[in-house]
């Protein structure tokens, strides 16, 4: 459990070595979990390149973030310079460096013969570079443009996944020599390349034409191949990836395309990403990091690119990418499949017809407004539960409009809604994240509003599992992590002109609470959510169309309607969807002060959620001195130690 703590010592010096009657040192305790080599920003925003400088997206974004540095350095061993990374890394950004040999014709990699001084040369680069611990080596090597031209045939050769294993060990090797802690990853492999047959690329430079060999791989068993010769050779660190979508709209983003012919059944867009993790990931390497190194539409930001000419910038295609890269961190999270540190968008510079800042990317404005607006939602790549705060939406619906991947709706706005097309049940399905859900409504079955939905919401409250006037529908959710959370109830059924009151009870293993909810007459959903949070019923219960259940923390919970009262003789208990809510849970202690005898501080936390108050003279043995509501002042009197050590834990 994340638990908050600071200390307090008496004497004529504090632990800050400054002359003081009280000295504190605030952090954070962290369950065991794996932390990274060096310290890496905890935010998952990112950009490709540092240069021209890119400080003008992270002032956007409101948070330190993630840099895809690029560099040539080729395979003198004569030559010892470095990039300083430093000003970046004093910001409090997190560089990954790629290393190159070159770019086209000069190979990614070099030729084979080239691999000893290639190491030594990275090796002597990275010594002599400043602000960076994590690096990439090479890029792209299922695209023949980065595979090294032999000049005296002007030939590219295939760079099998097993020879770039054997380079990519050598430079690993002599890079952990110069900087043990380095974090170093493989080449990402490009989206949606290969097979391919020979010459089929154009290979110019200057005037003059290279042939090149096939590729027999498509991009997810490249990677696959890639990253199990590697494991033959030695370890690894972390993986980087390229991800792209095929547009830069929300539908892009969630589209469920595949590919027919050799690539058939993989993605064909944004869900790129979920091929790399399902199919080209073996499983033994789901503890490591992912690092994207590099997202965008495929297309140019601009317009203009020409396999999509019209295709261009639309506002709202960053906040979809990380919103939905951060809810697959959570579920990833919960069910030990990798987890994303960083979505770098490609590319910051004019360097090329995908750069942001070239002076004719009229979208330049749209894409800033939107990194501002996704930065505000300030995702982390999760490190424990309460970390995990996106929500969970269950949607009931028989033959009815969906709440679609790209719409947002509830009382707490969300996509992703969960959408449970299978009638009354009983039935059961398993959602992301591990969490089950099984649900049935005997006797009244699954109902539908006579109409179309005119919005998301309205989708999300047309269909509704129904009772009869005497059953009781229910639902049982499982398999949930969050340390502490709430569970909103929607309730709408189409009474026409009775006056019905629906019984809720929600029970967990450690007890139940009932709710009343009154749908008057006439009265159906309208577009606007109303609370009822009454504890008893009858016609004089509080008219609304949704419940909220606070602060639980059971793994497991089950909601049953049924029908109270009604005006007519057909009670009912309707339920639309239930949408799990994690709420924050870290607890914050602040504001110390004496006050006379007493050592006083603030606890901040979860409102109305209990933390237990502990204390220690030692860090290693601690005492509950008391138990309160956050927020909360607590006072402890003199301690019989004149140093103590505070912390704070959710009950």
């Amino acid at each position: 459990m994340t638990a908050a703590r600071f200390i307090r010592e008496r004497g004529s010096q504090g632990l800050t070595g400054l002359p003081a009657r009280l000295a504190l040192a605030l952090c954070f305790l962290f369950p065991p979990v794996a932390r990274p080599l060096a310290q890496e920003t905890p935010y998952i925003y990112g950009v490709f390149d540092h240069d021209p400088d890119p400080q003008e997206f992270f002032n956007r974004a409101g948070v330190p973030g993630w840099i895809t540095a690029t560099v040539a350095i080729g395979a003198n061993t004569n030559e010892t310079w470095g990039v300083d990374f430093s000003h970046l890394a004093n910001r409090g950004h997190t560089v990954i460096c790629r290393i190159n040999h070159g770019y086209f014709p000069f190979g990614t990699i070099p030729l084979p013969n080239k691999y000893d001084d290639f190491a030594a040369r990275c090796a002597s680069f990275v010594a002599n570079s400043r602000g960076c611990r994590i690096w990439t080596i090479g890029n792209e090597l299922n695209i023949a443009g980065e595979w090294p031209v032999n000049f005296t045939n002007n030939h590219a050769a295939y760079v099998s996944p097993a020879s770039y294993a054997t380079c990519f060990r050598k430079v690993y090797n002599a890079i952990k020599a110069v900087q043990p802690d380095a974090r170093i990853l493989p080449a990402a492999p490009a989206c949606f390349s290969g097979p391919f047959a020979a010459n089929s690329q154009n290979l110019t430079w200057w005037g003059t034409n290279y042939t090149h060999d096939a590729n027999p791989l498509t991009w997810v068993a490249h990677l696959r191949s890639l990253l199990t010769n590697i494991a033959n050779t030695g370890p690894l660190d972390g993986i980087a990836l390229h991800v792209n979508s095929r547009g830069y709209t929300c539908a892009a983003v969630h589209s469920t395309a595949k590919f027919s012919g050799a690539a058939a059944g993989l993605y064909n867009s944004f869900y790129v990403y979920k091929d790399w993790i399902n199919l080209g990931i073996p499983t033994n390497f789901y503890h490591l990091p992912l690092y994207a190194t590099e997202c965008n539409g495929y297309y140019y930001w601009k317009g203009g690119h020409p396999e999509s000419p019209p295709a261009h910038y639309e506002p709202g295609w960053m906040q979809a990418v990380y919103e939905e890269i951060n809810r697959y961190n959570q579920n990833a999270f919960l069910t030990g499949k990798p987890i994303f540190r960083c979505f770098n968008m490609y590319r910051w510079g004019p360097h090329d017809d995908w750069g942001i800042d070239r002076g004719d990317n009229m979208f330049k404005a749209d894409i800033l407004d939107d990194l501002e607006d996704a930065g505000s939602r300030r995702y982390r790549w999760p490190t424990s539960h309460a970390e995990l705060l996106a929500p969970v939406g269950i949607n009931f619906l028989y033959q009815a409009p969906t709440v679609n991947a790209c719409d947002t709706a509830g009382v707490v706005p969300q996509r992703g809604w969960y959408n449970n097309v299978q009638g009354g049940g009983p039935w059961t399905n398993v959602m992301d994240g591990g969490i089950t859900v099984a649900w049935a409504s005997p006797g009244g079955g699954v109902h539908t509003f006579p109409r179309s939905p005119t919005s998301p919401n309205d989708a999300l409250m047309i269909g509704y599992l129904d009772t009869s006037s005497t059953s009781t529908n229910w639902v049982t959710v499982s398999g949930i992590k969050f340390p502490l959370y709430d569970v909103i109830v929607y309730c709408d059924g189409n009474n026409g002109g009775a006056v019905r009151v629906g019984r809720y009870t929600l029970t967990t293993p450690t007890g139940s609470i009932t709710k009343y909810v009154k749908d008057d007459a006439w009265t159906d959903f309208n577009g606007v959510f109303i609370e009822a949070d009454s504890l008893t019923g009858g016609p004089g219960a509080p008219a609304g169309n949704y419940c909220r259940f606070r602060n639980l923390r059971a793994s497991t919970f089950t909601v049953r309607g049924s029908g109270e009262y009604s005006s007519d003789p057909h009670p009912r208990g309707p339920l639309n969807a239930i949408q799990i809510v994690p709420i924050p849970s870290v607890p914050v202690l602040t504001d110390p002060e004496h006050t006379g005898a007493d050592f006083q501080f603030t606890l901040q936390g979860a409102t109305n959620a209990a933390y237990v108050i502990l204390a220690s003279t030692n860090l290693s043995q601690w005492s509950a001195i008391q138990t309160s509501t956050a927020p909360a002042r607590i006072s402890d009197p003199a301690p019989p130690s004149p140093r103590r050590f505070y912390r704070a834990r959710l009950q």
